[in-house]
């Protein structure tokens, strides 16, 4: 497909990527669907945010509750709250919380770009693979600086714009859908999912600009996403 007649298309379904109400109907399949193929992304953001005497974790964007699940476990100890601003994704969390048994976890349906919470309220906050669907990045990581303790970490993950077709290809062996065809699948992530997203240059950039200090920019083998660590 040229690259030019293709961009009206591109950008209605980057629309429809971000629609609240394609995550209601969806979000949960495709959850179930990349869950496998990013395991390893989740171990390492929930590792990365650090000793287990933390007491409030944010999870910004949720989702199904993976990475919360993941904090939850390593942090018995810990209050671990997810937020998404699809009730869908907030529903399909609380089952699988109360399936697992994790009462320290908790979801609730809230805009990433004006939470529900007062200043300097958590310990650490994570978010993967949401910000690139936020409307306004920056707004939002000014947000999560905003309810952050003073020295509080934050780990954040997404999708690598500049991620090869090569490395694009190989993440298709792993997250494979049956109803979509390999060609026509590797065309929408290369061009919808990873393509308006965030090369680790840019999403380091952002996170500075939000107010975070001490910068590390980090990858996990055989994942084309890109983890920023910073410190409020």
């Amino acid at each position: 497909m040229n690259h030019t007649h293709s961009q009206p298309l591109i950008r209605l379904l980057t629309r429809l990527r971000d629609s609240r109400q394609v995550w209601n109907l969806m979000g949960s399949v495709y959850n179930k669907r990349i869950r496998a193929a990013i395991a390893g992304l989740y171990d390492r953001v929930a590792r990365e945010v650090g000793e287990p005497g933390l007491s409030l974790i944010l999870d910004a964007g949720s989702g199904s509750g993976y990475v919360s699940f993941q904090l939850a476990q390593m942090n018995r100890q810990a209050m671990i709250t997810g937020v998404d601003f699809a009730s869908g994704q907030v529903q399909s969390a609380q089952r699988l919380r109360r399936k697992k048994n994790l009462p320290h976890c908790a979801f609730i349906r809230a805009n990433v770009l004006a939470l529900p919470f007062q200043e300097s309220h958590f310990d650490a906050a994570v978010s993967v693979g949401s910000i690139k669907h936020w409307p306004d990045g920056a707004r939002g990581l000014r947000e999560i600086h905003r309810v952050l303790k003073p020295g509080a970490t934050l780990v954040l993950s997404e999708t690598d714009q500049e991620a090869s077709e090569q490395d694009l290809r190989r993440f298709i062996e792993r997250f494979k859908i049956w109803f979509i065809p390999d060609r026509l699948l590797l065309w929408g992530l290369k061009n919808v999912v990873f393509g308006q997203s965030y090369s680790q240059e840019a999403l380091a950039r952002c996170v500075e600009q939000a107010g975070f200090r001490n910068i590390e920019c980090l990858r996990v083998a055989d994942c084309p996403y890109v983890i920023v660590k910073a410190s409020k």
